[in-house]
């Protein structure tokens, strides 16, 4: 694993542009509903490797491999039995992209960590020993070097934390957890009721190397919670939201913001301190390639 701490002083000095989303991406280019998005690691290897590149090219810095559900439980509902095949094909699709790509600048890969599926009490019945299990059967099967470990998406702190201490346990690589968040008329809460400051609190107290915001919220709406993150924590922070709210067409979610304005608020949040930026659902390297020039113009 990346021990040489290259990625921590990258994202202290700010600006740094992460990836869009993934799934939109494969969406695109023919996955059917139902089906293991990371299966396309192994079946259609070409297709990933294709929109890693594409993220490259439009200016990111960071790109993550296609590991957001290679939890073993999830992996085994689609009829995947080797954990470790997934996520290690995953990583050298994203270190082959970092390689092929033309120079200007350091590339980095990240292991996307996602939530498990499982819930705890009172919603589910999940033990902690089950949720840390999944999270360690992910991160133990990893033999390919990553620059550091992204967890995503985590609705609640409880299992984001079992994703950081199963990361702390596996690799030696920088480790980020990205909470998702709603904002409400008491501030931003996770669905499972996390105050926003408070979870942050926690996962700065349990050794996070940096803090992630992704998801459910649009980059406007990112804008404001930017200010309170900052004020919040210490800690580098990564902020991706949505490509505005999608509205369902032909049963599949649609997004309509245009890349211009994702970029005008991206360049907002970093005006704000939030040292790294990218994009989440319904996000493309157009959106990216506009971010980067937003970015770069607000730097001279």
């Amino acid at each position: 694993m990346n021990t040489d701490g290259e990625f921590l002083q990258r994202i202290r000095q700010g600006r740094l542009l992460f990836d869009g989303g993934m799934g939109s991406m494969l969406i695109a280019r023919g996955l059917e509903p139902g089906t293991a998005p990371e299966g396309w690691n192994l079946s259609r290897p070409g297709d990933v490797r294709e929109i890693h590149a594409a993220y490259f090219d439009a200016g990111a810095e960071v790109v993550t491999a296609n590991t957001f559900g290679a939890t073993p439980s999830r992996l085994d509902g689609y009829g995947f039995a080797d954990t470790g095949l997934i996520n290690n094909s995953a990583i050298t699709l994203a270190r082959d992209a970092a390689r092929d790509c033309a120079g200007g600048f350091r590339r980095f890969v990240a292991l996307s960590v996602g939530p498990t599926g499982m819930m705890f009490p009172p919603v589910g019945t999940a033990t902690q020993e089950e949720i840390e299990s999944e999270f360690d059967g992910q991160l133990g099967s990893v033999e390919e070097s990553v620059d550091l470990v992204l967890g995503e998406t985590f609705f609640d702190v409880r299992e984001a934390l079992a994703a950081l201490g199963a990361a702390r346990r596996a690799v030696t690589a920088p480790v980020g957890i990205g909470l998702t968040f709603n904002k409400t008329p008491r501030g931003f809460f996770t669905v499972m009721g996390d105050a926003a400051r408070d979870a942050v609190g926690k996962l700065e107290a349990a050794g996070a190397d940096f803090i992630a915001v992704n998801c459910s919220i649009t980059s406007p709406v990112m804008v404001e919670l930017a200010v309170d993150l900052r004020s919040w924590t210490r800690l580098p922070v990564l902020m991706q939201p949505n490509a505005g709210d999608p509205a369902l067409v032909d049963g599949r979610p649609v997004y309509t913001q245009l890349p211009e304005a994702f970029a005008a608020d991206t360049a907002r949040i970093a005006a704000a301190g939030i040292e790294a930026v990218g994009g989440c659902c319904g996000t493309t390297p157009e959106f990216i390639r506009a971010a980067r020039a937003a970015l770069d113009a607000d730097d001279r």
